[in-house]
């Protein structure tokens, strides 16, 4: 559709229907969509004012529900997309370029038919889409040229996958141009692989497939070409209970490197067994044979193996219960999920810089406040990340009072599960 008739849509309510489905039903939510859709139609349409037809993307944020460090060892995640997102409003075109420009980045042009020497040539941000148009070239999808507005309300560093959305976002983009026919498998991988190579961050492939697919879902990662994925229709507000992430504004400076030292600290302990991923390994040799692995291993290894053993079969205990909706189960295996992750994964905070802890306070000031109720863990990587809660609906103003007083105002999120996927194509 042409901007103005995208505009016209929006102003008259004719979106209303739809911003309900994928974000907060309220009033107040469908007003600020809105604007919002119409801040990126202006501002695509100052950028490219050639460009009169125009494509609208829309790609959820994910948390991860359990399954803390699972996903790079070919284990079991429990994940949601929520009702944050990026959106990218796009042109295709005739010509042999790509441009973007991101809300808060600069802008990034590239030749789509010179895809060498890519981390070379271009920043992170520019190498990161560059990498997935080359991805897609070696599956021979090739790339049109396209011109996009990227706006986002992920917040960055919060662990809620802001890069896994762009990256799915630049997927989805190639993807519908035309001559792609990817499956959401096949999208999450490159997705992955362009995250690993020109971000540096050893991510599994939670994130990228949770991002894609929509909804609360069960991965099982043991077989990385086939992931098995198994969704769960449960609404969490309707059964009195709301998802709140809130950021404690930790440092992120050694953030990849902390999130690295779990990943190989991981795979040592795998080696020792003869497999590449724990995933593949059994608990019970593992313990069986523990003095041995230590003879191999340092023990900080050999205690967050044991955080993958429990955490593993936890996800698993974690989608069955709550797909039979039985939620004090569900609220007790999420409070061992943080317990563990602070004591045997320790992804708490960096070893680099003990004297910060701001994710061991949201997680006191939390518990205290839910009193038993709810349940409250580390959310995502961990370290200088955020934390997650499950606060009953009666007591969300009063958490949000109590976290935002201490870490600042707008430091809680509250959000909803988006039960849509990251395809979503308004046009």
């Amino acid at each position: 559709m042409t901007i103005y008739e995208l505009s016209n849509k929006i102003s008259n309510g004719g979106m209303d229907e739809l911003f309900s489905k994928i974000y907060r039903n309220s009033d107040i939510e469908k007003l600020r969509q809105r604007a919002r859709y119409l801040s990126g139609a202006e501002n695509f349409s100052k950028l490219y004012p050639q460009r009169e037809n125009i494509h609208v993307f829309s790609v959820p944020a994910r948390t991860e529900i359990c399954g803390n460090h699972t996903d790079h060892q070919c284990g079991s995640v429990l994940a949601a997309a929520v009702t944050l997102d990026i959106l990218g409003f796009v042109a295709y075109h005739d010509e042999a370029v790509v441009r973007i420009k991101s809300e808060g980045f600069e802008p990034v042009e590239i030749d789509i038919n010179d895809l060498s020497d890519i981390a070379e040539k271009y920043s992170k941000f520019g190498a990161l889409t560059a990498g997935i148009i080359s991805e897609f070239a070696k599956r021979e999808i090739i790339c049109g040229g396209f011109d996009a507005y990227i706006t986002s309300d992920i917040p960055v560093g919060s662990g809620l996958s802001s890069s896994s959305a762009y990256e799915i976002l630049i997927c989805n983009i190639i993807n519908n141009s035309g001559n792609g026919n990817l499956s959401v498998i096949d999208i999450a991988k490159i997705g992955q692989y362009a995250e690993n190579e020109f971000l540096g961050k050893k991510c599994g492939l939670m994130d990228q497939l949770t991002c894609a697919t929509g909804g609360i879902i069960r991965i099982d990662l043991r077989n990385q070409n086939e992931p098995d994925i198994h969704k769960i229709d449960f609404d969490f507000l309707q059964s009195g209970y709301s998802l709140c992430i809130v950021d404690t504004k930790g440092s992120h400076d050694n953030l990849n490197d902390d999130y690295d030292e779990i990943v190989s600290d991981m795979k040592s302990v795998a080696k020792a067994m003869g497999v590449n991923y724990l995933g593949e390994a059994n608990e019970e040799q593992f313990y069986e044979n523990l003095t041995e692995i230590r003879r191999i291993c340092n023990d900080r290894a050999i205690v967050r193996a044991a955080h993958f053993f429990a955490e593993n079969q936890r996800a698993v205990s974690v989608a069955e219960v709550l797909e039979w909706g039985r939620l004090e189960e569900f609220f007790g295996f999420i409070n061992e999920s943080g317990n563990s992750s602070a004591m045997m994964l320790q992804n708490m905070y960096s070893p680099k810089n003990r004297e910060k802890q701001e994710l061991m306070v949201g997680i006191a000031v939390s518990r205290r406040y839910l009193n038993g109720s709810g349940a409250v863990r580390v959310h995502g990587g961990g370290f200088a990340g955020t934390i997650q809660a499950f606060v009953p609906n009666y007591m969300v103003n009063g958490y949000i009072r109590k976290l935002d007083g201490v870490f600042g105002e707008g430091s809680t999120m509250v959000m909803g599960i988006r039960k849509e996927n990251g395809s979503i194509i308004f046009d």
